[in-house]
């Protein structure tokens, strides 16, 4: 490659990262789009198969079907997801907070105790002061106005969300190759050959990559089930399956899962007037659980699965997502790795040849000194 071309692949491609920056949203629409479309394209093909009269469904019906189909697996869970809320929300409407006045004066007392012993808080300090103290401070700062505008605001970005992927995922389905072909026919003509190669190669390291994330979540949310059930801890099922999703946030995620259990274990045994010696050991238990089976994960699940799919070492990996973090938040590091990939693989296929005559003639001048 000479410099010419060098130059112009390096603004071409600062270009796209701009754009890409700038319009992050309109990408994760598209990204989710191709993903539902991934997961229909059996139903659609099947559905393409059908005859009628010796005439078979055309690729808008056929599109049309699968996406109710998808759609309608959706609100089904949402269906079944509601009456547990509602159920964990009428228990907790239940509890009457005086019967547990003691317990959280014993657990405040306690803490004091640990805090005041290793120096973390000052003599004439208390624990449920500055609690009550932050506490006031977060209610004052709440402005009814605001509360409002930033609902109606969600539930904007949430009606756009949900109709943008909805309307991507019906063209994504009845051709899956649109959006490639749109970037396709954006890229100049001498580098449409090498957009080809990347997006081979894309597609299957993006597939090795949401293959063994799959799997990931599966096995996770399994020992985290398995152990909270052989624990005794309430809802065993419900917490694993919550873990397993939740660990598609890279690292953080299974922890976020963790304090969701803790709140829908505690709330299951309230009722029942539970000690402080019992919550101590739900937390604990818990905890420990998490911990373990998180360690398992990073240490043993990840670099296996990830390492093949991706052909990156676990340090990498991890320096990827901690820097997607910082910029993108959690959807920075759920598409870190496939964007990561994406990355590495036009690199390669710009400038590979660029860096091995650069390695070359540098050790053509070693050789000469």
């Amino acid at each position: 490659m000479n410099n010419k071309n060098f130059f112009a692949v390096i603004v071409f491609l600062g270009i796209l990262v701009f754009l890409g920056y700038q319009f992050f949203n309109v990408l994760i629409f598209i990204f989710l789009a191709i993903i539902f479309a991934a997961v229909g394209s059996p139903l659609m093909k099947l559905l393409q198969k059908i005859k009628f009269k010796k005439k078979t469904i055309s690729s808008s019906a056929a599109a049309g079907v699968t996406l109710f189909v998808l759609v309608g697996l959706l609100f089904l869970g949402f269906y079944f997801l509601i009456p547990f809320i509602v159920k964990e929300l009428s228990i907790v409407s239940s509890i009457d907070p005086t019967l547990y006045t003691t317990t959280i004066e014993s657990w405040l007392y306690e803490a004091d105790f640990f805090l005041h012993k290793h120096g973390l808080l000052a003599k004439n300090e208390h624990l449920s002061d500055i609690l009550l103290v932050q506490m006031k401070s977060f209610i004052g700062s709440i402005s009814i106005p605001s509360v409002v505008e930033n609902i109606f605001s969600f539930a904007g970005a949430a009606f756009i969300l949900v109709f943008s992927v909805i309307f991507l995922t019906f063209f994504a389905l009845k051709d899956k190759e649109i959006f490639f072909k749109m970037i396709r026919r954006a890229i100049p003509i001498s580098f449409r050959d090498n957009y080809d190669r990347i997006l081979m190669q894309t597609r299957v390291q993006v597939v090795r990559y949401f293959s063994g994330l799959l799997l990931d979540m599966v096995i996770l949310g399994a020992i985290i089930g398995i152990a909270c059930y052989f624990a005794g801890i309430p809802n065993a099922l419900l917490i694993g399956v919550l873990a397993g999703l939740f660990d598609i946030i890279p690292y953080i995620g299974p922890f976020i899962a963790m304090g969701i259990g803790l709140v829908i274990s505690f709330t299951s045994i309230l009722p029942t007037d539970p000690s402080t010696a019992e919550l101590t050991m739900l937390f604990w238990k818990m905890v420990i659980i998490f911990v373990v089976a998180k360690g398992i994960d990073n240490f043993v699940l990840q670099p296996v699965i990830f390492g093949k799919s991706v052909h990156a070492h676990p340090v990498e990996i991890y320096i990827v997502i901690l820097v997607a973090g910082y910029v993108g938040g959690i959807t920075g590091m759920i598409v870190a790795i496939p964007v990561y990939s994406l990355v590495r693989i036009v690199i390669k296929e710009f400038f590979g040849n660029h860096f091995q005559e650069q390695e070359k003639q540098l050790s053509d001048e070693m050789m000469k000194k």
